[in-house]
Formats: C-alpha cells, structure tokens, sequence
C-alpha cells in the first residue's frame, strides 16, 4: 500500500506486515512517512537546553530542562515522587463537543512535571534523561552509566567522557558509534577494541593508531603492522598528545574514510534480517537506526530491547507491542505515549509510571481506569473509552501523535533540531516556535572581558588544581565553561589535552560525523549491486555490498 505524506507530501510504502500490526494495534494506517512520524515524536524531548528555575512546591533552586515561563509547575525531582501532591486531582470530565488533542493540552499544562527526566539515579543533577546511573555530568540519553561526563547517548558504560552513541564501554573519549571498547579515543564506529587511537571500523583490535577497515589485529600504525617494540617507540615518539597532534589525528582519520576506507552497507554485529544503520544483536528489525537487542520491529530510533513494535525514539529498556511511543521502558501495549515506565495498556498518557489501562493521562503513578486523570470504575472507563476512540476517528485525531504545536519546547530546544534540522524561518513556517537564546556569556557574572587572558596549558604536567576555579571561553562560541574534576582526572590519567572548546561545541563536531537516519539506494562500488545505506549516492565514500565488503575486509 503506497500513500502521501501529509507534511511532505512525499510518496512511503505501508507493508502488508504493518498493515496487519495496525490493525491489531487497532488504529488506521499513518497518515505521515517514517521521518515526518519521527520529526513530530522528538519534537516533544529536550535533551539539552538546560534552565536554573525554582522549584514551584518548595522554592529551591533547581536545574531544569523546563524555562520558567513554561505554563504547567515543575518541582524538584525528589518532590515530585513524594506523596505530597495527587496528579489525580487535575481530574476532569472529557468533552465531548471539544477535540481530544485540545482537551490533553490543558491537562498537561496543568499537571507538575519532573525538573529533569532522571529516574532511579544519584549525582546526575546536570544530567538529563538519565535511568539508573551515578555520577555522570552533562551526559544526555544516560543509560545504566556510572562516572561519566558530556555525552550524548551513552549507555551501559564507565568512566567515559566525551563519546557519542556508545555502548557497554569503559575509559573511552572522542568516541562516536563504538561497541565494547575500553581505553579507546578518538575513534568511530568500532567493536571490542582496546588501547587504540584514531581507529575507524576495526574490531577486535589492541594497541592500534590510525587505522581503518581491521580485524582482530595488534600493534598496528597507520595501518602497517609493527613489532611490540616499534609500534610503543612510535608511540612515546607522539606522546603526550598535543592539540595539534589531536587536530592532525582527527583529519587524517576523515580523510582516509573518504579516499581509502571501504563502508559495509550499515555498521552493526550479531544480527539476523535487518536494515538501518547502527543495528546491534537483532533479529528481523527493519528501517531500524541506533538499535540494540531488539525483535521483529520496524522505525526505531535509539532503542533497546524492543519486541513487537514501530515507531519508538530514545527508549533505553525493554518494551513489547508498543506504537509510536517516545522514551518508554519496560511497558505493553502502548500507543501514543511519552516518558512512561513500567506500564501496559496506556493510549495517549505522559509521564505516567506503573500504571495500567488509562487514557489521555498525565503524571499518574501506580493508577488504573483513568481518563483524562479522573478515575472510573473498570466498566465505566471501558465504555468511555471506546466512545472518545470513535469521536476522535471522526475528527482524524486516533491514531495521530500529539501534535507537535503542543509540545513544550520551542523546536530548536527540542533533539528534533539535532537529528532533523530545521532553519528558523522554515520552523517558523510550519507555525512552530523558535527559542532565540543569548549567549552564555551574556548571562554570567564572568563576561569574557573579566576572564584575562588564562589559557589551558597545552601539556597535562603544567595544569594544576586551580584550572577548576577557571571560568574559561570556548574559542569556537565564546560561550564560558568550566572544568569538571572528574574531567580533569580523567584527562590526567589517559595524558590527553584538555579542550578548549565548550561541551557543546564539541558535541556539535562529533554529531558531523554521523549520517543521516535516512535510507538511500545506491550501487555497490565493486560489483554494482543495487543497495540500501544512509550513505547518500553523491557522497564519494566506497560503499560495497555486505558480500563484497567481507570479501574485502577478512
């Protein structure tokens, strides 16, 4: 079944195997292509803009991804799981002469939410979305972590800092797409390596530097392999690592991608039947991007341990039978829902944990038989539900996700803008908000002008203790940052620089690096082959089937 997008009005397909999930999901077929599906969830997540706001219970000063102007309360974490407020007294009776979608705003914009989505989690204050971690600062989508710092989706990992989607590693930095690494730096897309530096698409490798395309290999440099002798005399020859060597590093590493490495369509490992980009350990997952553990599922994005499900974004924990759902975990049978754990049979809910069988609810916990927060008996919530499912059939309102104008964030607050960018007029356009925000510099007490002229000493044996009293300027935006301590023990121990751009900036450098979460086809640059990769046709990388690559490459 072929069908037009009503946003971009461009041509996707509906498979007959979608066709049979929607109807046990009992929903119509989607009126939006894949990206447009995507670009309306993410629009509802802030990863990164963070706000100092006050707690609207108790008054404390808080860290918040909320601005103070938003119109619904935010309280303080710890508040807002006490027993001191009921999300069930924002009840209401649902309307049947006003739209679904109309009705759901003003509860949400009513309902208090969480300063920060951190659940089950210990000094992660600067942390957003963060689930079951310790310690971590200013690391985003921070998944069962411990000891790490500035990251953007870094899960089941260990005194990292500075890394880019990667997974179950340890003393890594400057890492973007790297699996099962320890004591890896400035590398992309790489499995099970150690020691190494500046490495693309190896696995299993120790004790390389600059190398590409290599497998289970030791003591290699610049893709020649060495003696254990040579390869540590060219080594101490570099070190310790000066920016400059960083620099040149990272540029020689982008240049042999383009003139001499060879891609495999996607990169991933341990699968069976699947397509996308970034598929790890899973099986029959298709049109899938940033996924690992997961089952018979189809338009993931960043997901883990899904069985059974379309269109979910930025879920870290295991969820069956769910439907268009944003940042859940642990859950059954949802639709439509957001921020929302330990749950089944939910349509339409937010932020609601261990709950069941509600509809168009908001912050409830360990609730059942709710509509629009309002409590019913069981019979009752059954009849009422089924007749606001046929009204909103009628105003084409079922089987839509909230509409991206209700979402709280202005969209270039929201990771929409990372992953699908947007100019300012074309945002403005579609009737959606744009946050102008000044720049740090102008909101801190230490304008530029008051810093002097402090420079980060190039080498680690020069930088003492006082380098954490330094309000610094990034020399890419002249925005101020500062140096964390478990960041400077961090660069201590593995003798690297440390940066002199902010952690913005340089999560900005590492998100280039990656590809769109788009599909094209293209022919395999060996055998000529019809393939699909996120590798567009006009880019110039040497792209080869899966059976060529290997070929190549073993």
């Amino acid at each position: 079944m072929k069908k037009i997008c009503a946003v971009s009005k461009k041509e996707f397909e509906i498979s007959a195997a979608d066709l049979e999930f929607y109807k046990k999901m009992d929903v119509p077929p989607p009126s939006l292509c894949p990206e447009e599906r995507q670009r309306r969830r993410i629009s509802y997540r802030n990863f990164r803009s963070l706000y100092r706001r006050k707690c609207d219970a108790t008054g404390k000063n808080l860290i918040s991804m909320y601005h103070e102007k938003q119109e619904f309360p935010v309280f303080e974490n710890s508040y807002w799981w006490g027993d001191d407020w009921d999300a069930k007294s924002f009840g209401r009776d649902f309307d049947f002469e006003r739209n679904f979608f109309e009705q759901y705003a003003a509860l949400a914009n009513e309902v208090p939410r969480m300063a920060t989505l951190n659940v089950n989690s210990e000094n992660c204050t600067y942390s957003n979305f963060s689930w079951l971690s310790k310690n971590c600062y200013l690391v985003f989508g921070c998944v069962r972590d411990e000891d790490c710092l500035n990251g953007h989706i870094v899960w089941d990992s260990k005194n990292c800092i500075d890394n880019l989607y990667i997974f179950r590693c340890e003393w890594c930095s400057e890492c973007v797409d790297c699996v099962d690494c320890y004591d890896t730096h400035f590398s992309t897309e790489c499995t099970t390596c150690a020691e190494s530096f500046f490495c693309h698409d190896c696995r299993g490798c120790k004790n390389c530097f600059g190398c590409t395309n290599l497998r289970q290999k030791e003591f290699w440099f610049l893709n020649e392999k060495c003696s254990r002798e040579k390869y540590f005399e060219k080594l101490r020859a570099i070190q310790p690592f000066s920016r400059e060597t960083i620099s040149n590093g990272k540029f020689w590493l982008e240049k042999s991608k383009k003139e001499s490495c060879i891609f495999p369509p996607f990169f991933g490992v341990k699968n069976e039947n699947v397509s996308g980009n970034h598929v790890y350990e899973s099986k029959d997952c298709h049109d899938c991007f940033d996924v690992k553990q997961c089952e018979d599922s189809k338009f993931l994005y960043t997901a883990h341990g899904e069985k059974n499900c379309r269109d979910i974004s930025f879920t870290g924990a295991t969820s069956d039978f769910c439907l268009e759902c944003l940042a859940i975990g642990d859950a059954n049978n949802l639709r439509f829902c957001h921020a929302t754990n330990n749950s089944s049979n939910l349509t339409y809910c937010e932020f609601c944990y261990n709950c069941k069988n509600c509809f168009g609810c908001n912050g409830l916990r360990n609730a059942e038989f709710c509509i629009l927060n309002k409590q019913f008996s069981k019979s009752e919530y059954e009849t009422l539900s089924t007749k606001i499912i046929q009204k909103m059939r009628k105003t084409a309102e079922w089987g839509e996700f909230f509409p991206m104008k209700n979402s709280p964030f202005a969209y270039n607050e929201a990771i929409v803008q990372e992953y699908l960018p947007l100019k300012k007029e074309e945002i403005l356009a579609l009737e959606l908000r744009w946050h102008d925000t000044p720049p740090r510099t102008e909101k801190s007490s230490f304008l530029k002008e008051d810093l002097g002229e402090f420079k980060i000493p190039e080498k680690m044996e020069n930088i003492g203790d006082e380098i954490l009293e330094q309000i610094l300027s990034c020399e890419t935006c002249e925005n101020n940052f500062k140096i964390q301590s478990a960041e400077l023990k961090f660069h201590r121990k593995i003798n690297l620089p440390l940066p002199t751009i902010c952690p913005d900036c340089r999560h900005s450098e590492r998100m280039k690096l990656r590809n769109p979460r788009t599909l094209f086809l293209r022919e395999c640059k060996n055998c000529a082959q019809k393939i699909k990769t996120s590798f567009s046709p006009n880019r110039t990388e040497k792209v080869l089937c899966e059976k060529c690559y290997l070929k190549k490459i073993n």
